[in-house]
């Protein structure tokens, strides 16, 4: 037998030239026919969020069915080019979570009829890795099991599924797939794939709906108005951390013509892992923002009860970064949210331990603080409260020795405008304050609510709520009214002078009862001289608690020992009278703020 050297040295120079042409046909060949079975393109484009920069790009097929763009029954595998691979982790690295979106059309043709009169037809989407494949880039014939996003397709027709990656986990190798594969025992195709954020949960608003799941899979109930948000873990923060906050969710709702009444108001309940909220529907709010801080249980099961298919997404999402605050700085950006979630929001999930801050969702620059306890909120606004509002006090600044032993409020608001002169009096005095009313103006310049011009502050937007982790719960909910109100009053021009319109047609002598009160309580003993002040608490006494109660309270005051001592003939006409010209004034109100917020006497919150 000749060898291949020999072999060659036989032949002519142009029997070498026709070999050599047909052997590298041969290898073309070879090299068509890996590329057609094991890396040819497919039909589906796999697009990235705007923000990267990056072009969109076909899928590499693995097999027959991700080769073509008609519906065909079975699987259809598909695999990343290695610079879409690239810049999925990229983009997962630099966004901290990611996701792969494919849109998938269902074709409900002759198949479709005869599976559904059967029962279920299952359809299931799930992740390829790069240990699924051979070193020849080929995949391997048999892969393990692993999760899966599962649906029943007599349910869908048109339809997004999400697979989120899991977040990293040190000596976990497989946390960004190569590729994915789909099934389905009907014609099907994936129409498209995108990489987006991890979004779990599901959104009906749009034509096309949306299912979004962890990493570990889960099953689609198109009909059901419930998340199981048990696999979030695998992907967001599970704790308020220096490098990291809990996720968020977002609640949408449709349009309603049905918003109910201010004493039958219209609303729905939320399951949160055990806690459950009423939520308050009106026409001025599509949607509600649930920072998971908030929940006890963030992950876990949820339900919303009673929804009358009113709600449109459930979704859970990624907070935003800017709520993260580096260990040993200063909380200064706020969790915007409903002063219904601050009641109970968890002490374990604040982000540093003296106090929480907030932003009202629907008065932007109304800032609450909730405080560890009654001392640290002295040290915020003890100070402020003399200069603001107390009987001979008010434009002074005290110093610490003239502070000591008195009394602030057990909670307090101011307006931007009242905070922008205390700082500015301050600085043009040169007077020296304490560490928090520094960190108080830093926050309040951060958020605007009032601004530096030279070493002078002018008024910005919004106000300063303050209440304390040592009240009692239902003081605390009764302080987060009364202090909601206020807050309004300062930012809504509108509602002062429907307040001032209200105060001047009060019953006189039920009003001189309450301003008599005030001027008897050392704890109060606001600056009757002060119109704006005495007609936002004329307004905050008649509306922080519920309209059934306005009339009791007040009665209430008129039966304490000390008013019946120094204003005796006051307090019986207020006894004898039953409170009613406060109920009468509170009703105008009361109907005002739910005609314009959906709100009502003793609530400030969509959320209890």
């Amino acid at each position: 037998m000749l060898s291949v050297k020999k072999f060659w040295q036989t032949l002519t120079k142009k029997q070498k030239i026709i070999l050599s042409i047909l052997c590298t046909l041969l290898v073309l060949d070879v090299v068509f026919f890996f590329q057609k079975y094991f890396f040819s393109s497919s039909p589906v484009v796999l697009t990235f969020p705007s923000e990267m920069h990056a072009a969109s790009g076909h899928l590499r097929a693995l097999n027959i069915n991700a080769r073509t763009a008609a519906s065909k029954s079975g699987y259809a595998y598909y695999k990343f080019t290695q610079l879409q691979q690239n810049k999925l982790h990229s983009y997962f690295e630099k966004n901290g979570d990611a996701a792969v979106v494919v849109s998938i059309h269902v074709k409900q043709g002759k198949k479709y009829k005869t599976f559904a009169a059967g029962g279920e037809i299952p359809l299931m989407y799930g992740f390829l890795f790069k240990n699924d494949f051979e070193k020849n880039g080929s995949m391997k014939k048999e892969i393990v099991q692993r999760p899966l996003v599962s649906t029943d397709l007599r349910d869908m027709t048109d339809f997004e599924l999400s697979l989120s990656l899991q977040k990293n986990i040190p000596g976990n190798t497989n946390t960004v797939p190569a590729g994915f594969f789909v099934y389905a025992p009907v014609p099907a195709s994936v129409t498209g794939a995108a990489v987006r954020n991890a979004a779990l949960g599901w959104d009906k608003s749009g034509t096309v709906p949306f299912y979004g799941f962890a990493p570990n899979g889960g099953q689609v109930h198109a009909q059901s108005d419930a998340v199981d948000f048990s696999g979030a873990s695998l992907v967001f923060a599970a704790q308020n951390t220096s490098s990291s906050v809990l996720p968020r969710i977002i609640l949408s709702f449709g349009k309603s013509g049905d918003y109910g009444t201010v004493d039958n108001p219209s609303t729905m309940l939320l399951n949160a892992g055990g806690e459950q909220y009423t939520l308050y529907r009106t026409k001025s709010v599509d949607d509600l923002e649930i920072h998971t801080s908030a929940l006890k249980n963030p992950f876990s099961r949820m339900e919303i009860e009673n929804a009358k298919n009113s709600v449109t997404s459930f979704v859970m999402m990624h907070d935003e970064s800017a709520l993260v605050t580096d260990s040993g700085k200063s909380v200064l950006v706020p969790f915007k949210t409903d002063p219904g979630f601050i009641l109970n929001w968890p002490q374990e999930n604040w982000r540093t331990s003296d106090y929480e801050l907030f932003e009202w969702n629907r008065f932007p620059g109304v800032l609450f603080f909730d405080t560890r306890d009654y001392d640290v909120q002295n040290d915020f606004f003890r100070r402020l409260a003399y200069y603001a509002e107390k009987t001979g006090y008010r434009g002074t600044l005290l110093s610490d020795a003239e502070l000591k032993g008195k009394h602030g409020y057990n909670a307090h608001d101011y307006s931007a405008e009242t905070l922008a002169a205390f700082f500015t009096k301050a600085a043009s005095e040169n007077f020296q304050l304490n560490e928090k009313e520094y960190l108080l103006r830093d926050i309040l310049i951060a958020n605007k609510i009032i601004e530096k011009n030279n070493n002078l502050y002018k008024t910005g937007r919004g106000a300063v709520i303050s209440v304390s982790q040592n009240s009692a719960k239902w003081l605390r909910g009764r302080f987060i009214a009364h202090e909601g109100w206020h807050g309004i009053f300062f930012t809504d021009g509108k509602f002062r002078n429907a307040v001032t319109a209200v105060y001047y047609t009060m019953d006189q002598k039920s009003l001189e009862f309450l301003t008599n009160f005030w001027h008897t309580q050392a704890d109060l003993d606001y600056d009757m001289n002060d119109t704006y002040l005495v007609h936002n608490e004329f307004m905050a006494y008649l509306m922080q608690q519920p309209f059934s109660g306005v009339a009791d309270y007040f009665v209430h005051l008129a039966n304490r020992a000390s008013v019946v001592k120094k204003i005796p003939e006051l307090a019986a006409y207020v006894r004898n009278n039953r409170g009613i010209q406060f109920e009468d004034a509170a009703r105008v109100l009361n109907e005002y703020a739910f005609d314009n917020w959906g709100l009502s006497c003793g609530r400030v919150s969509l959320v209890r």
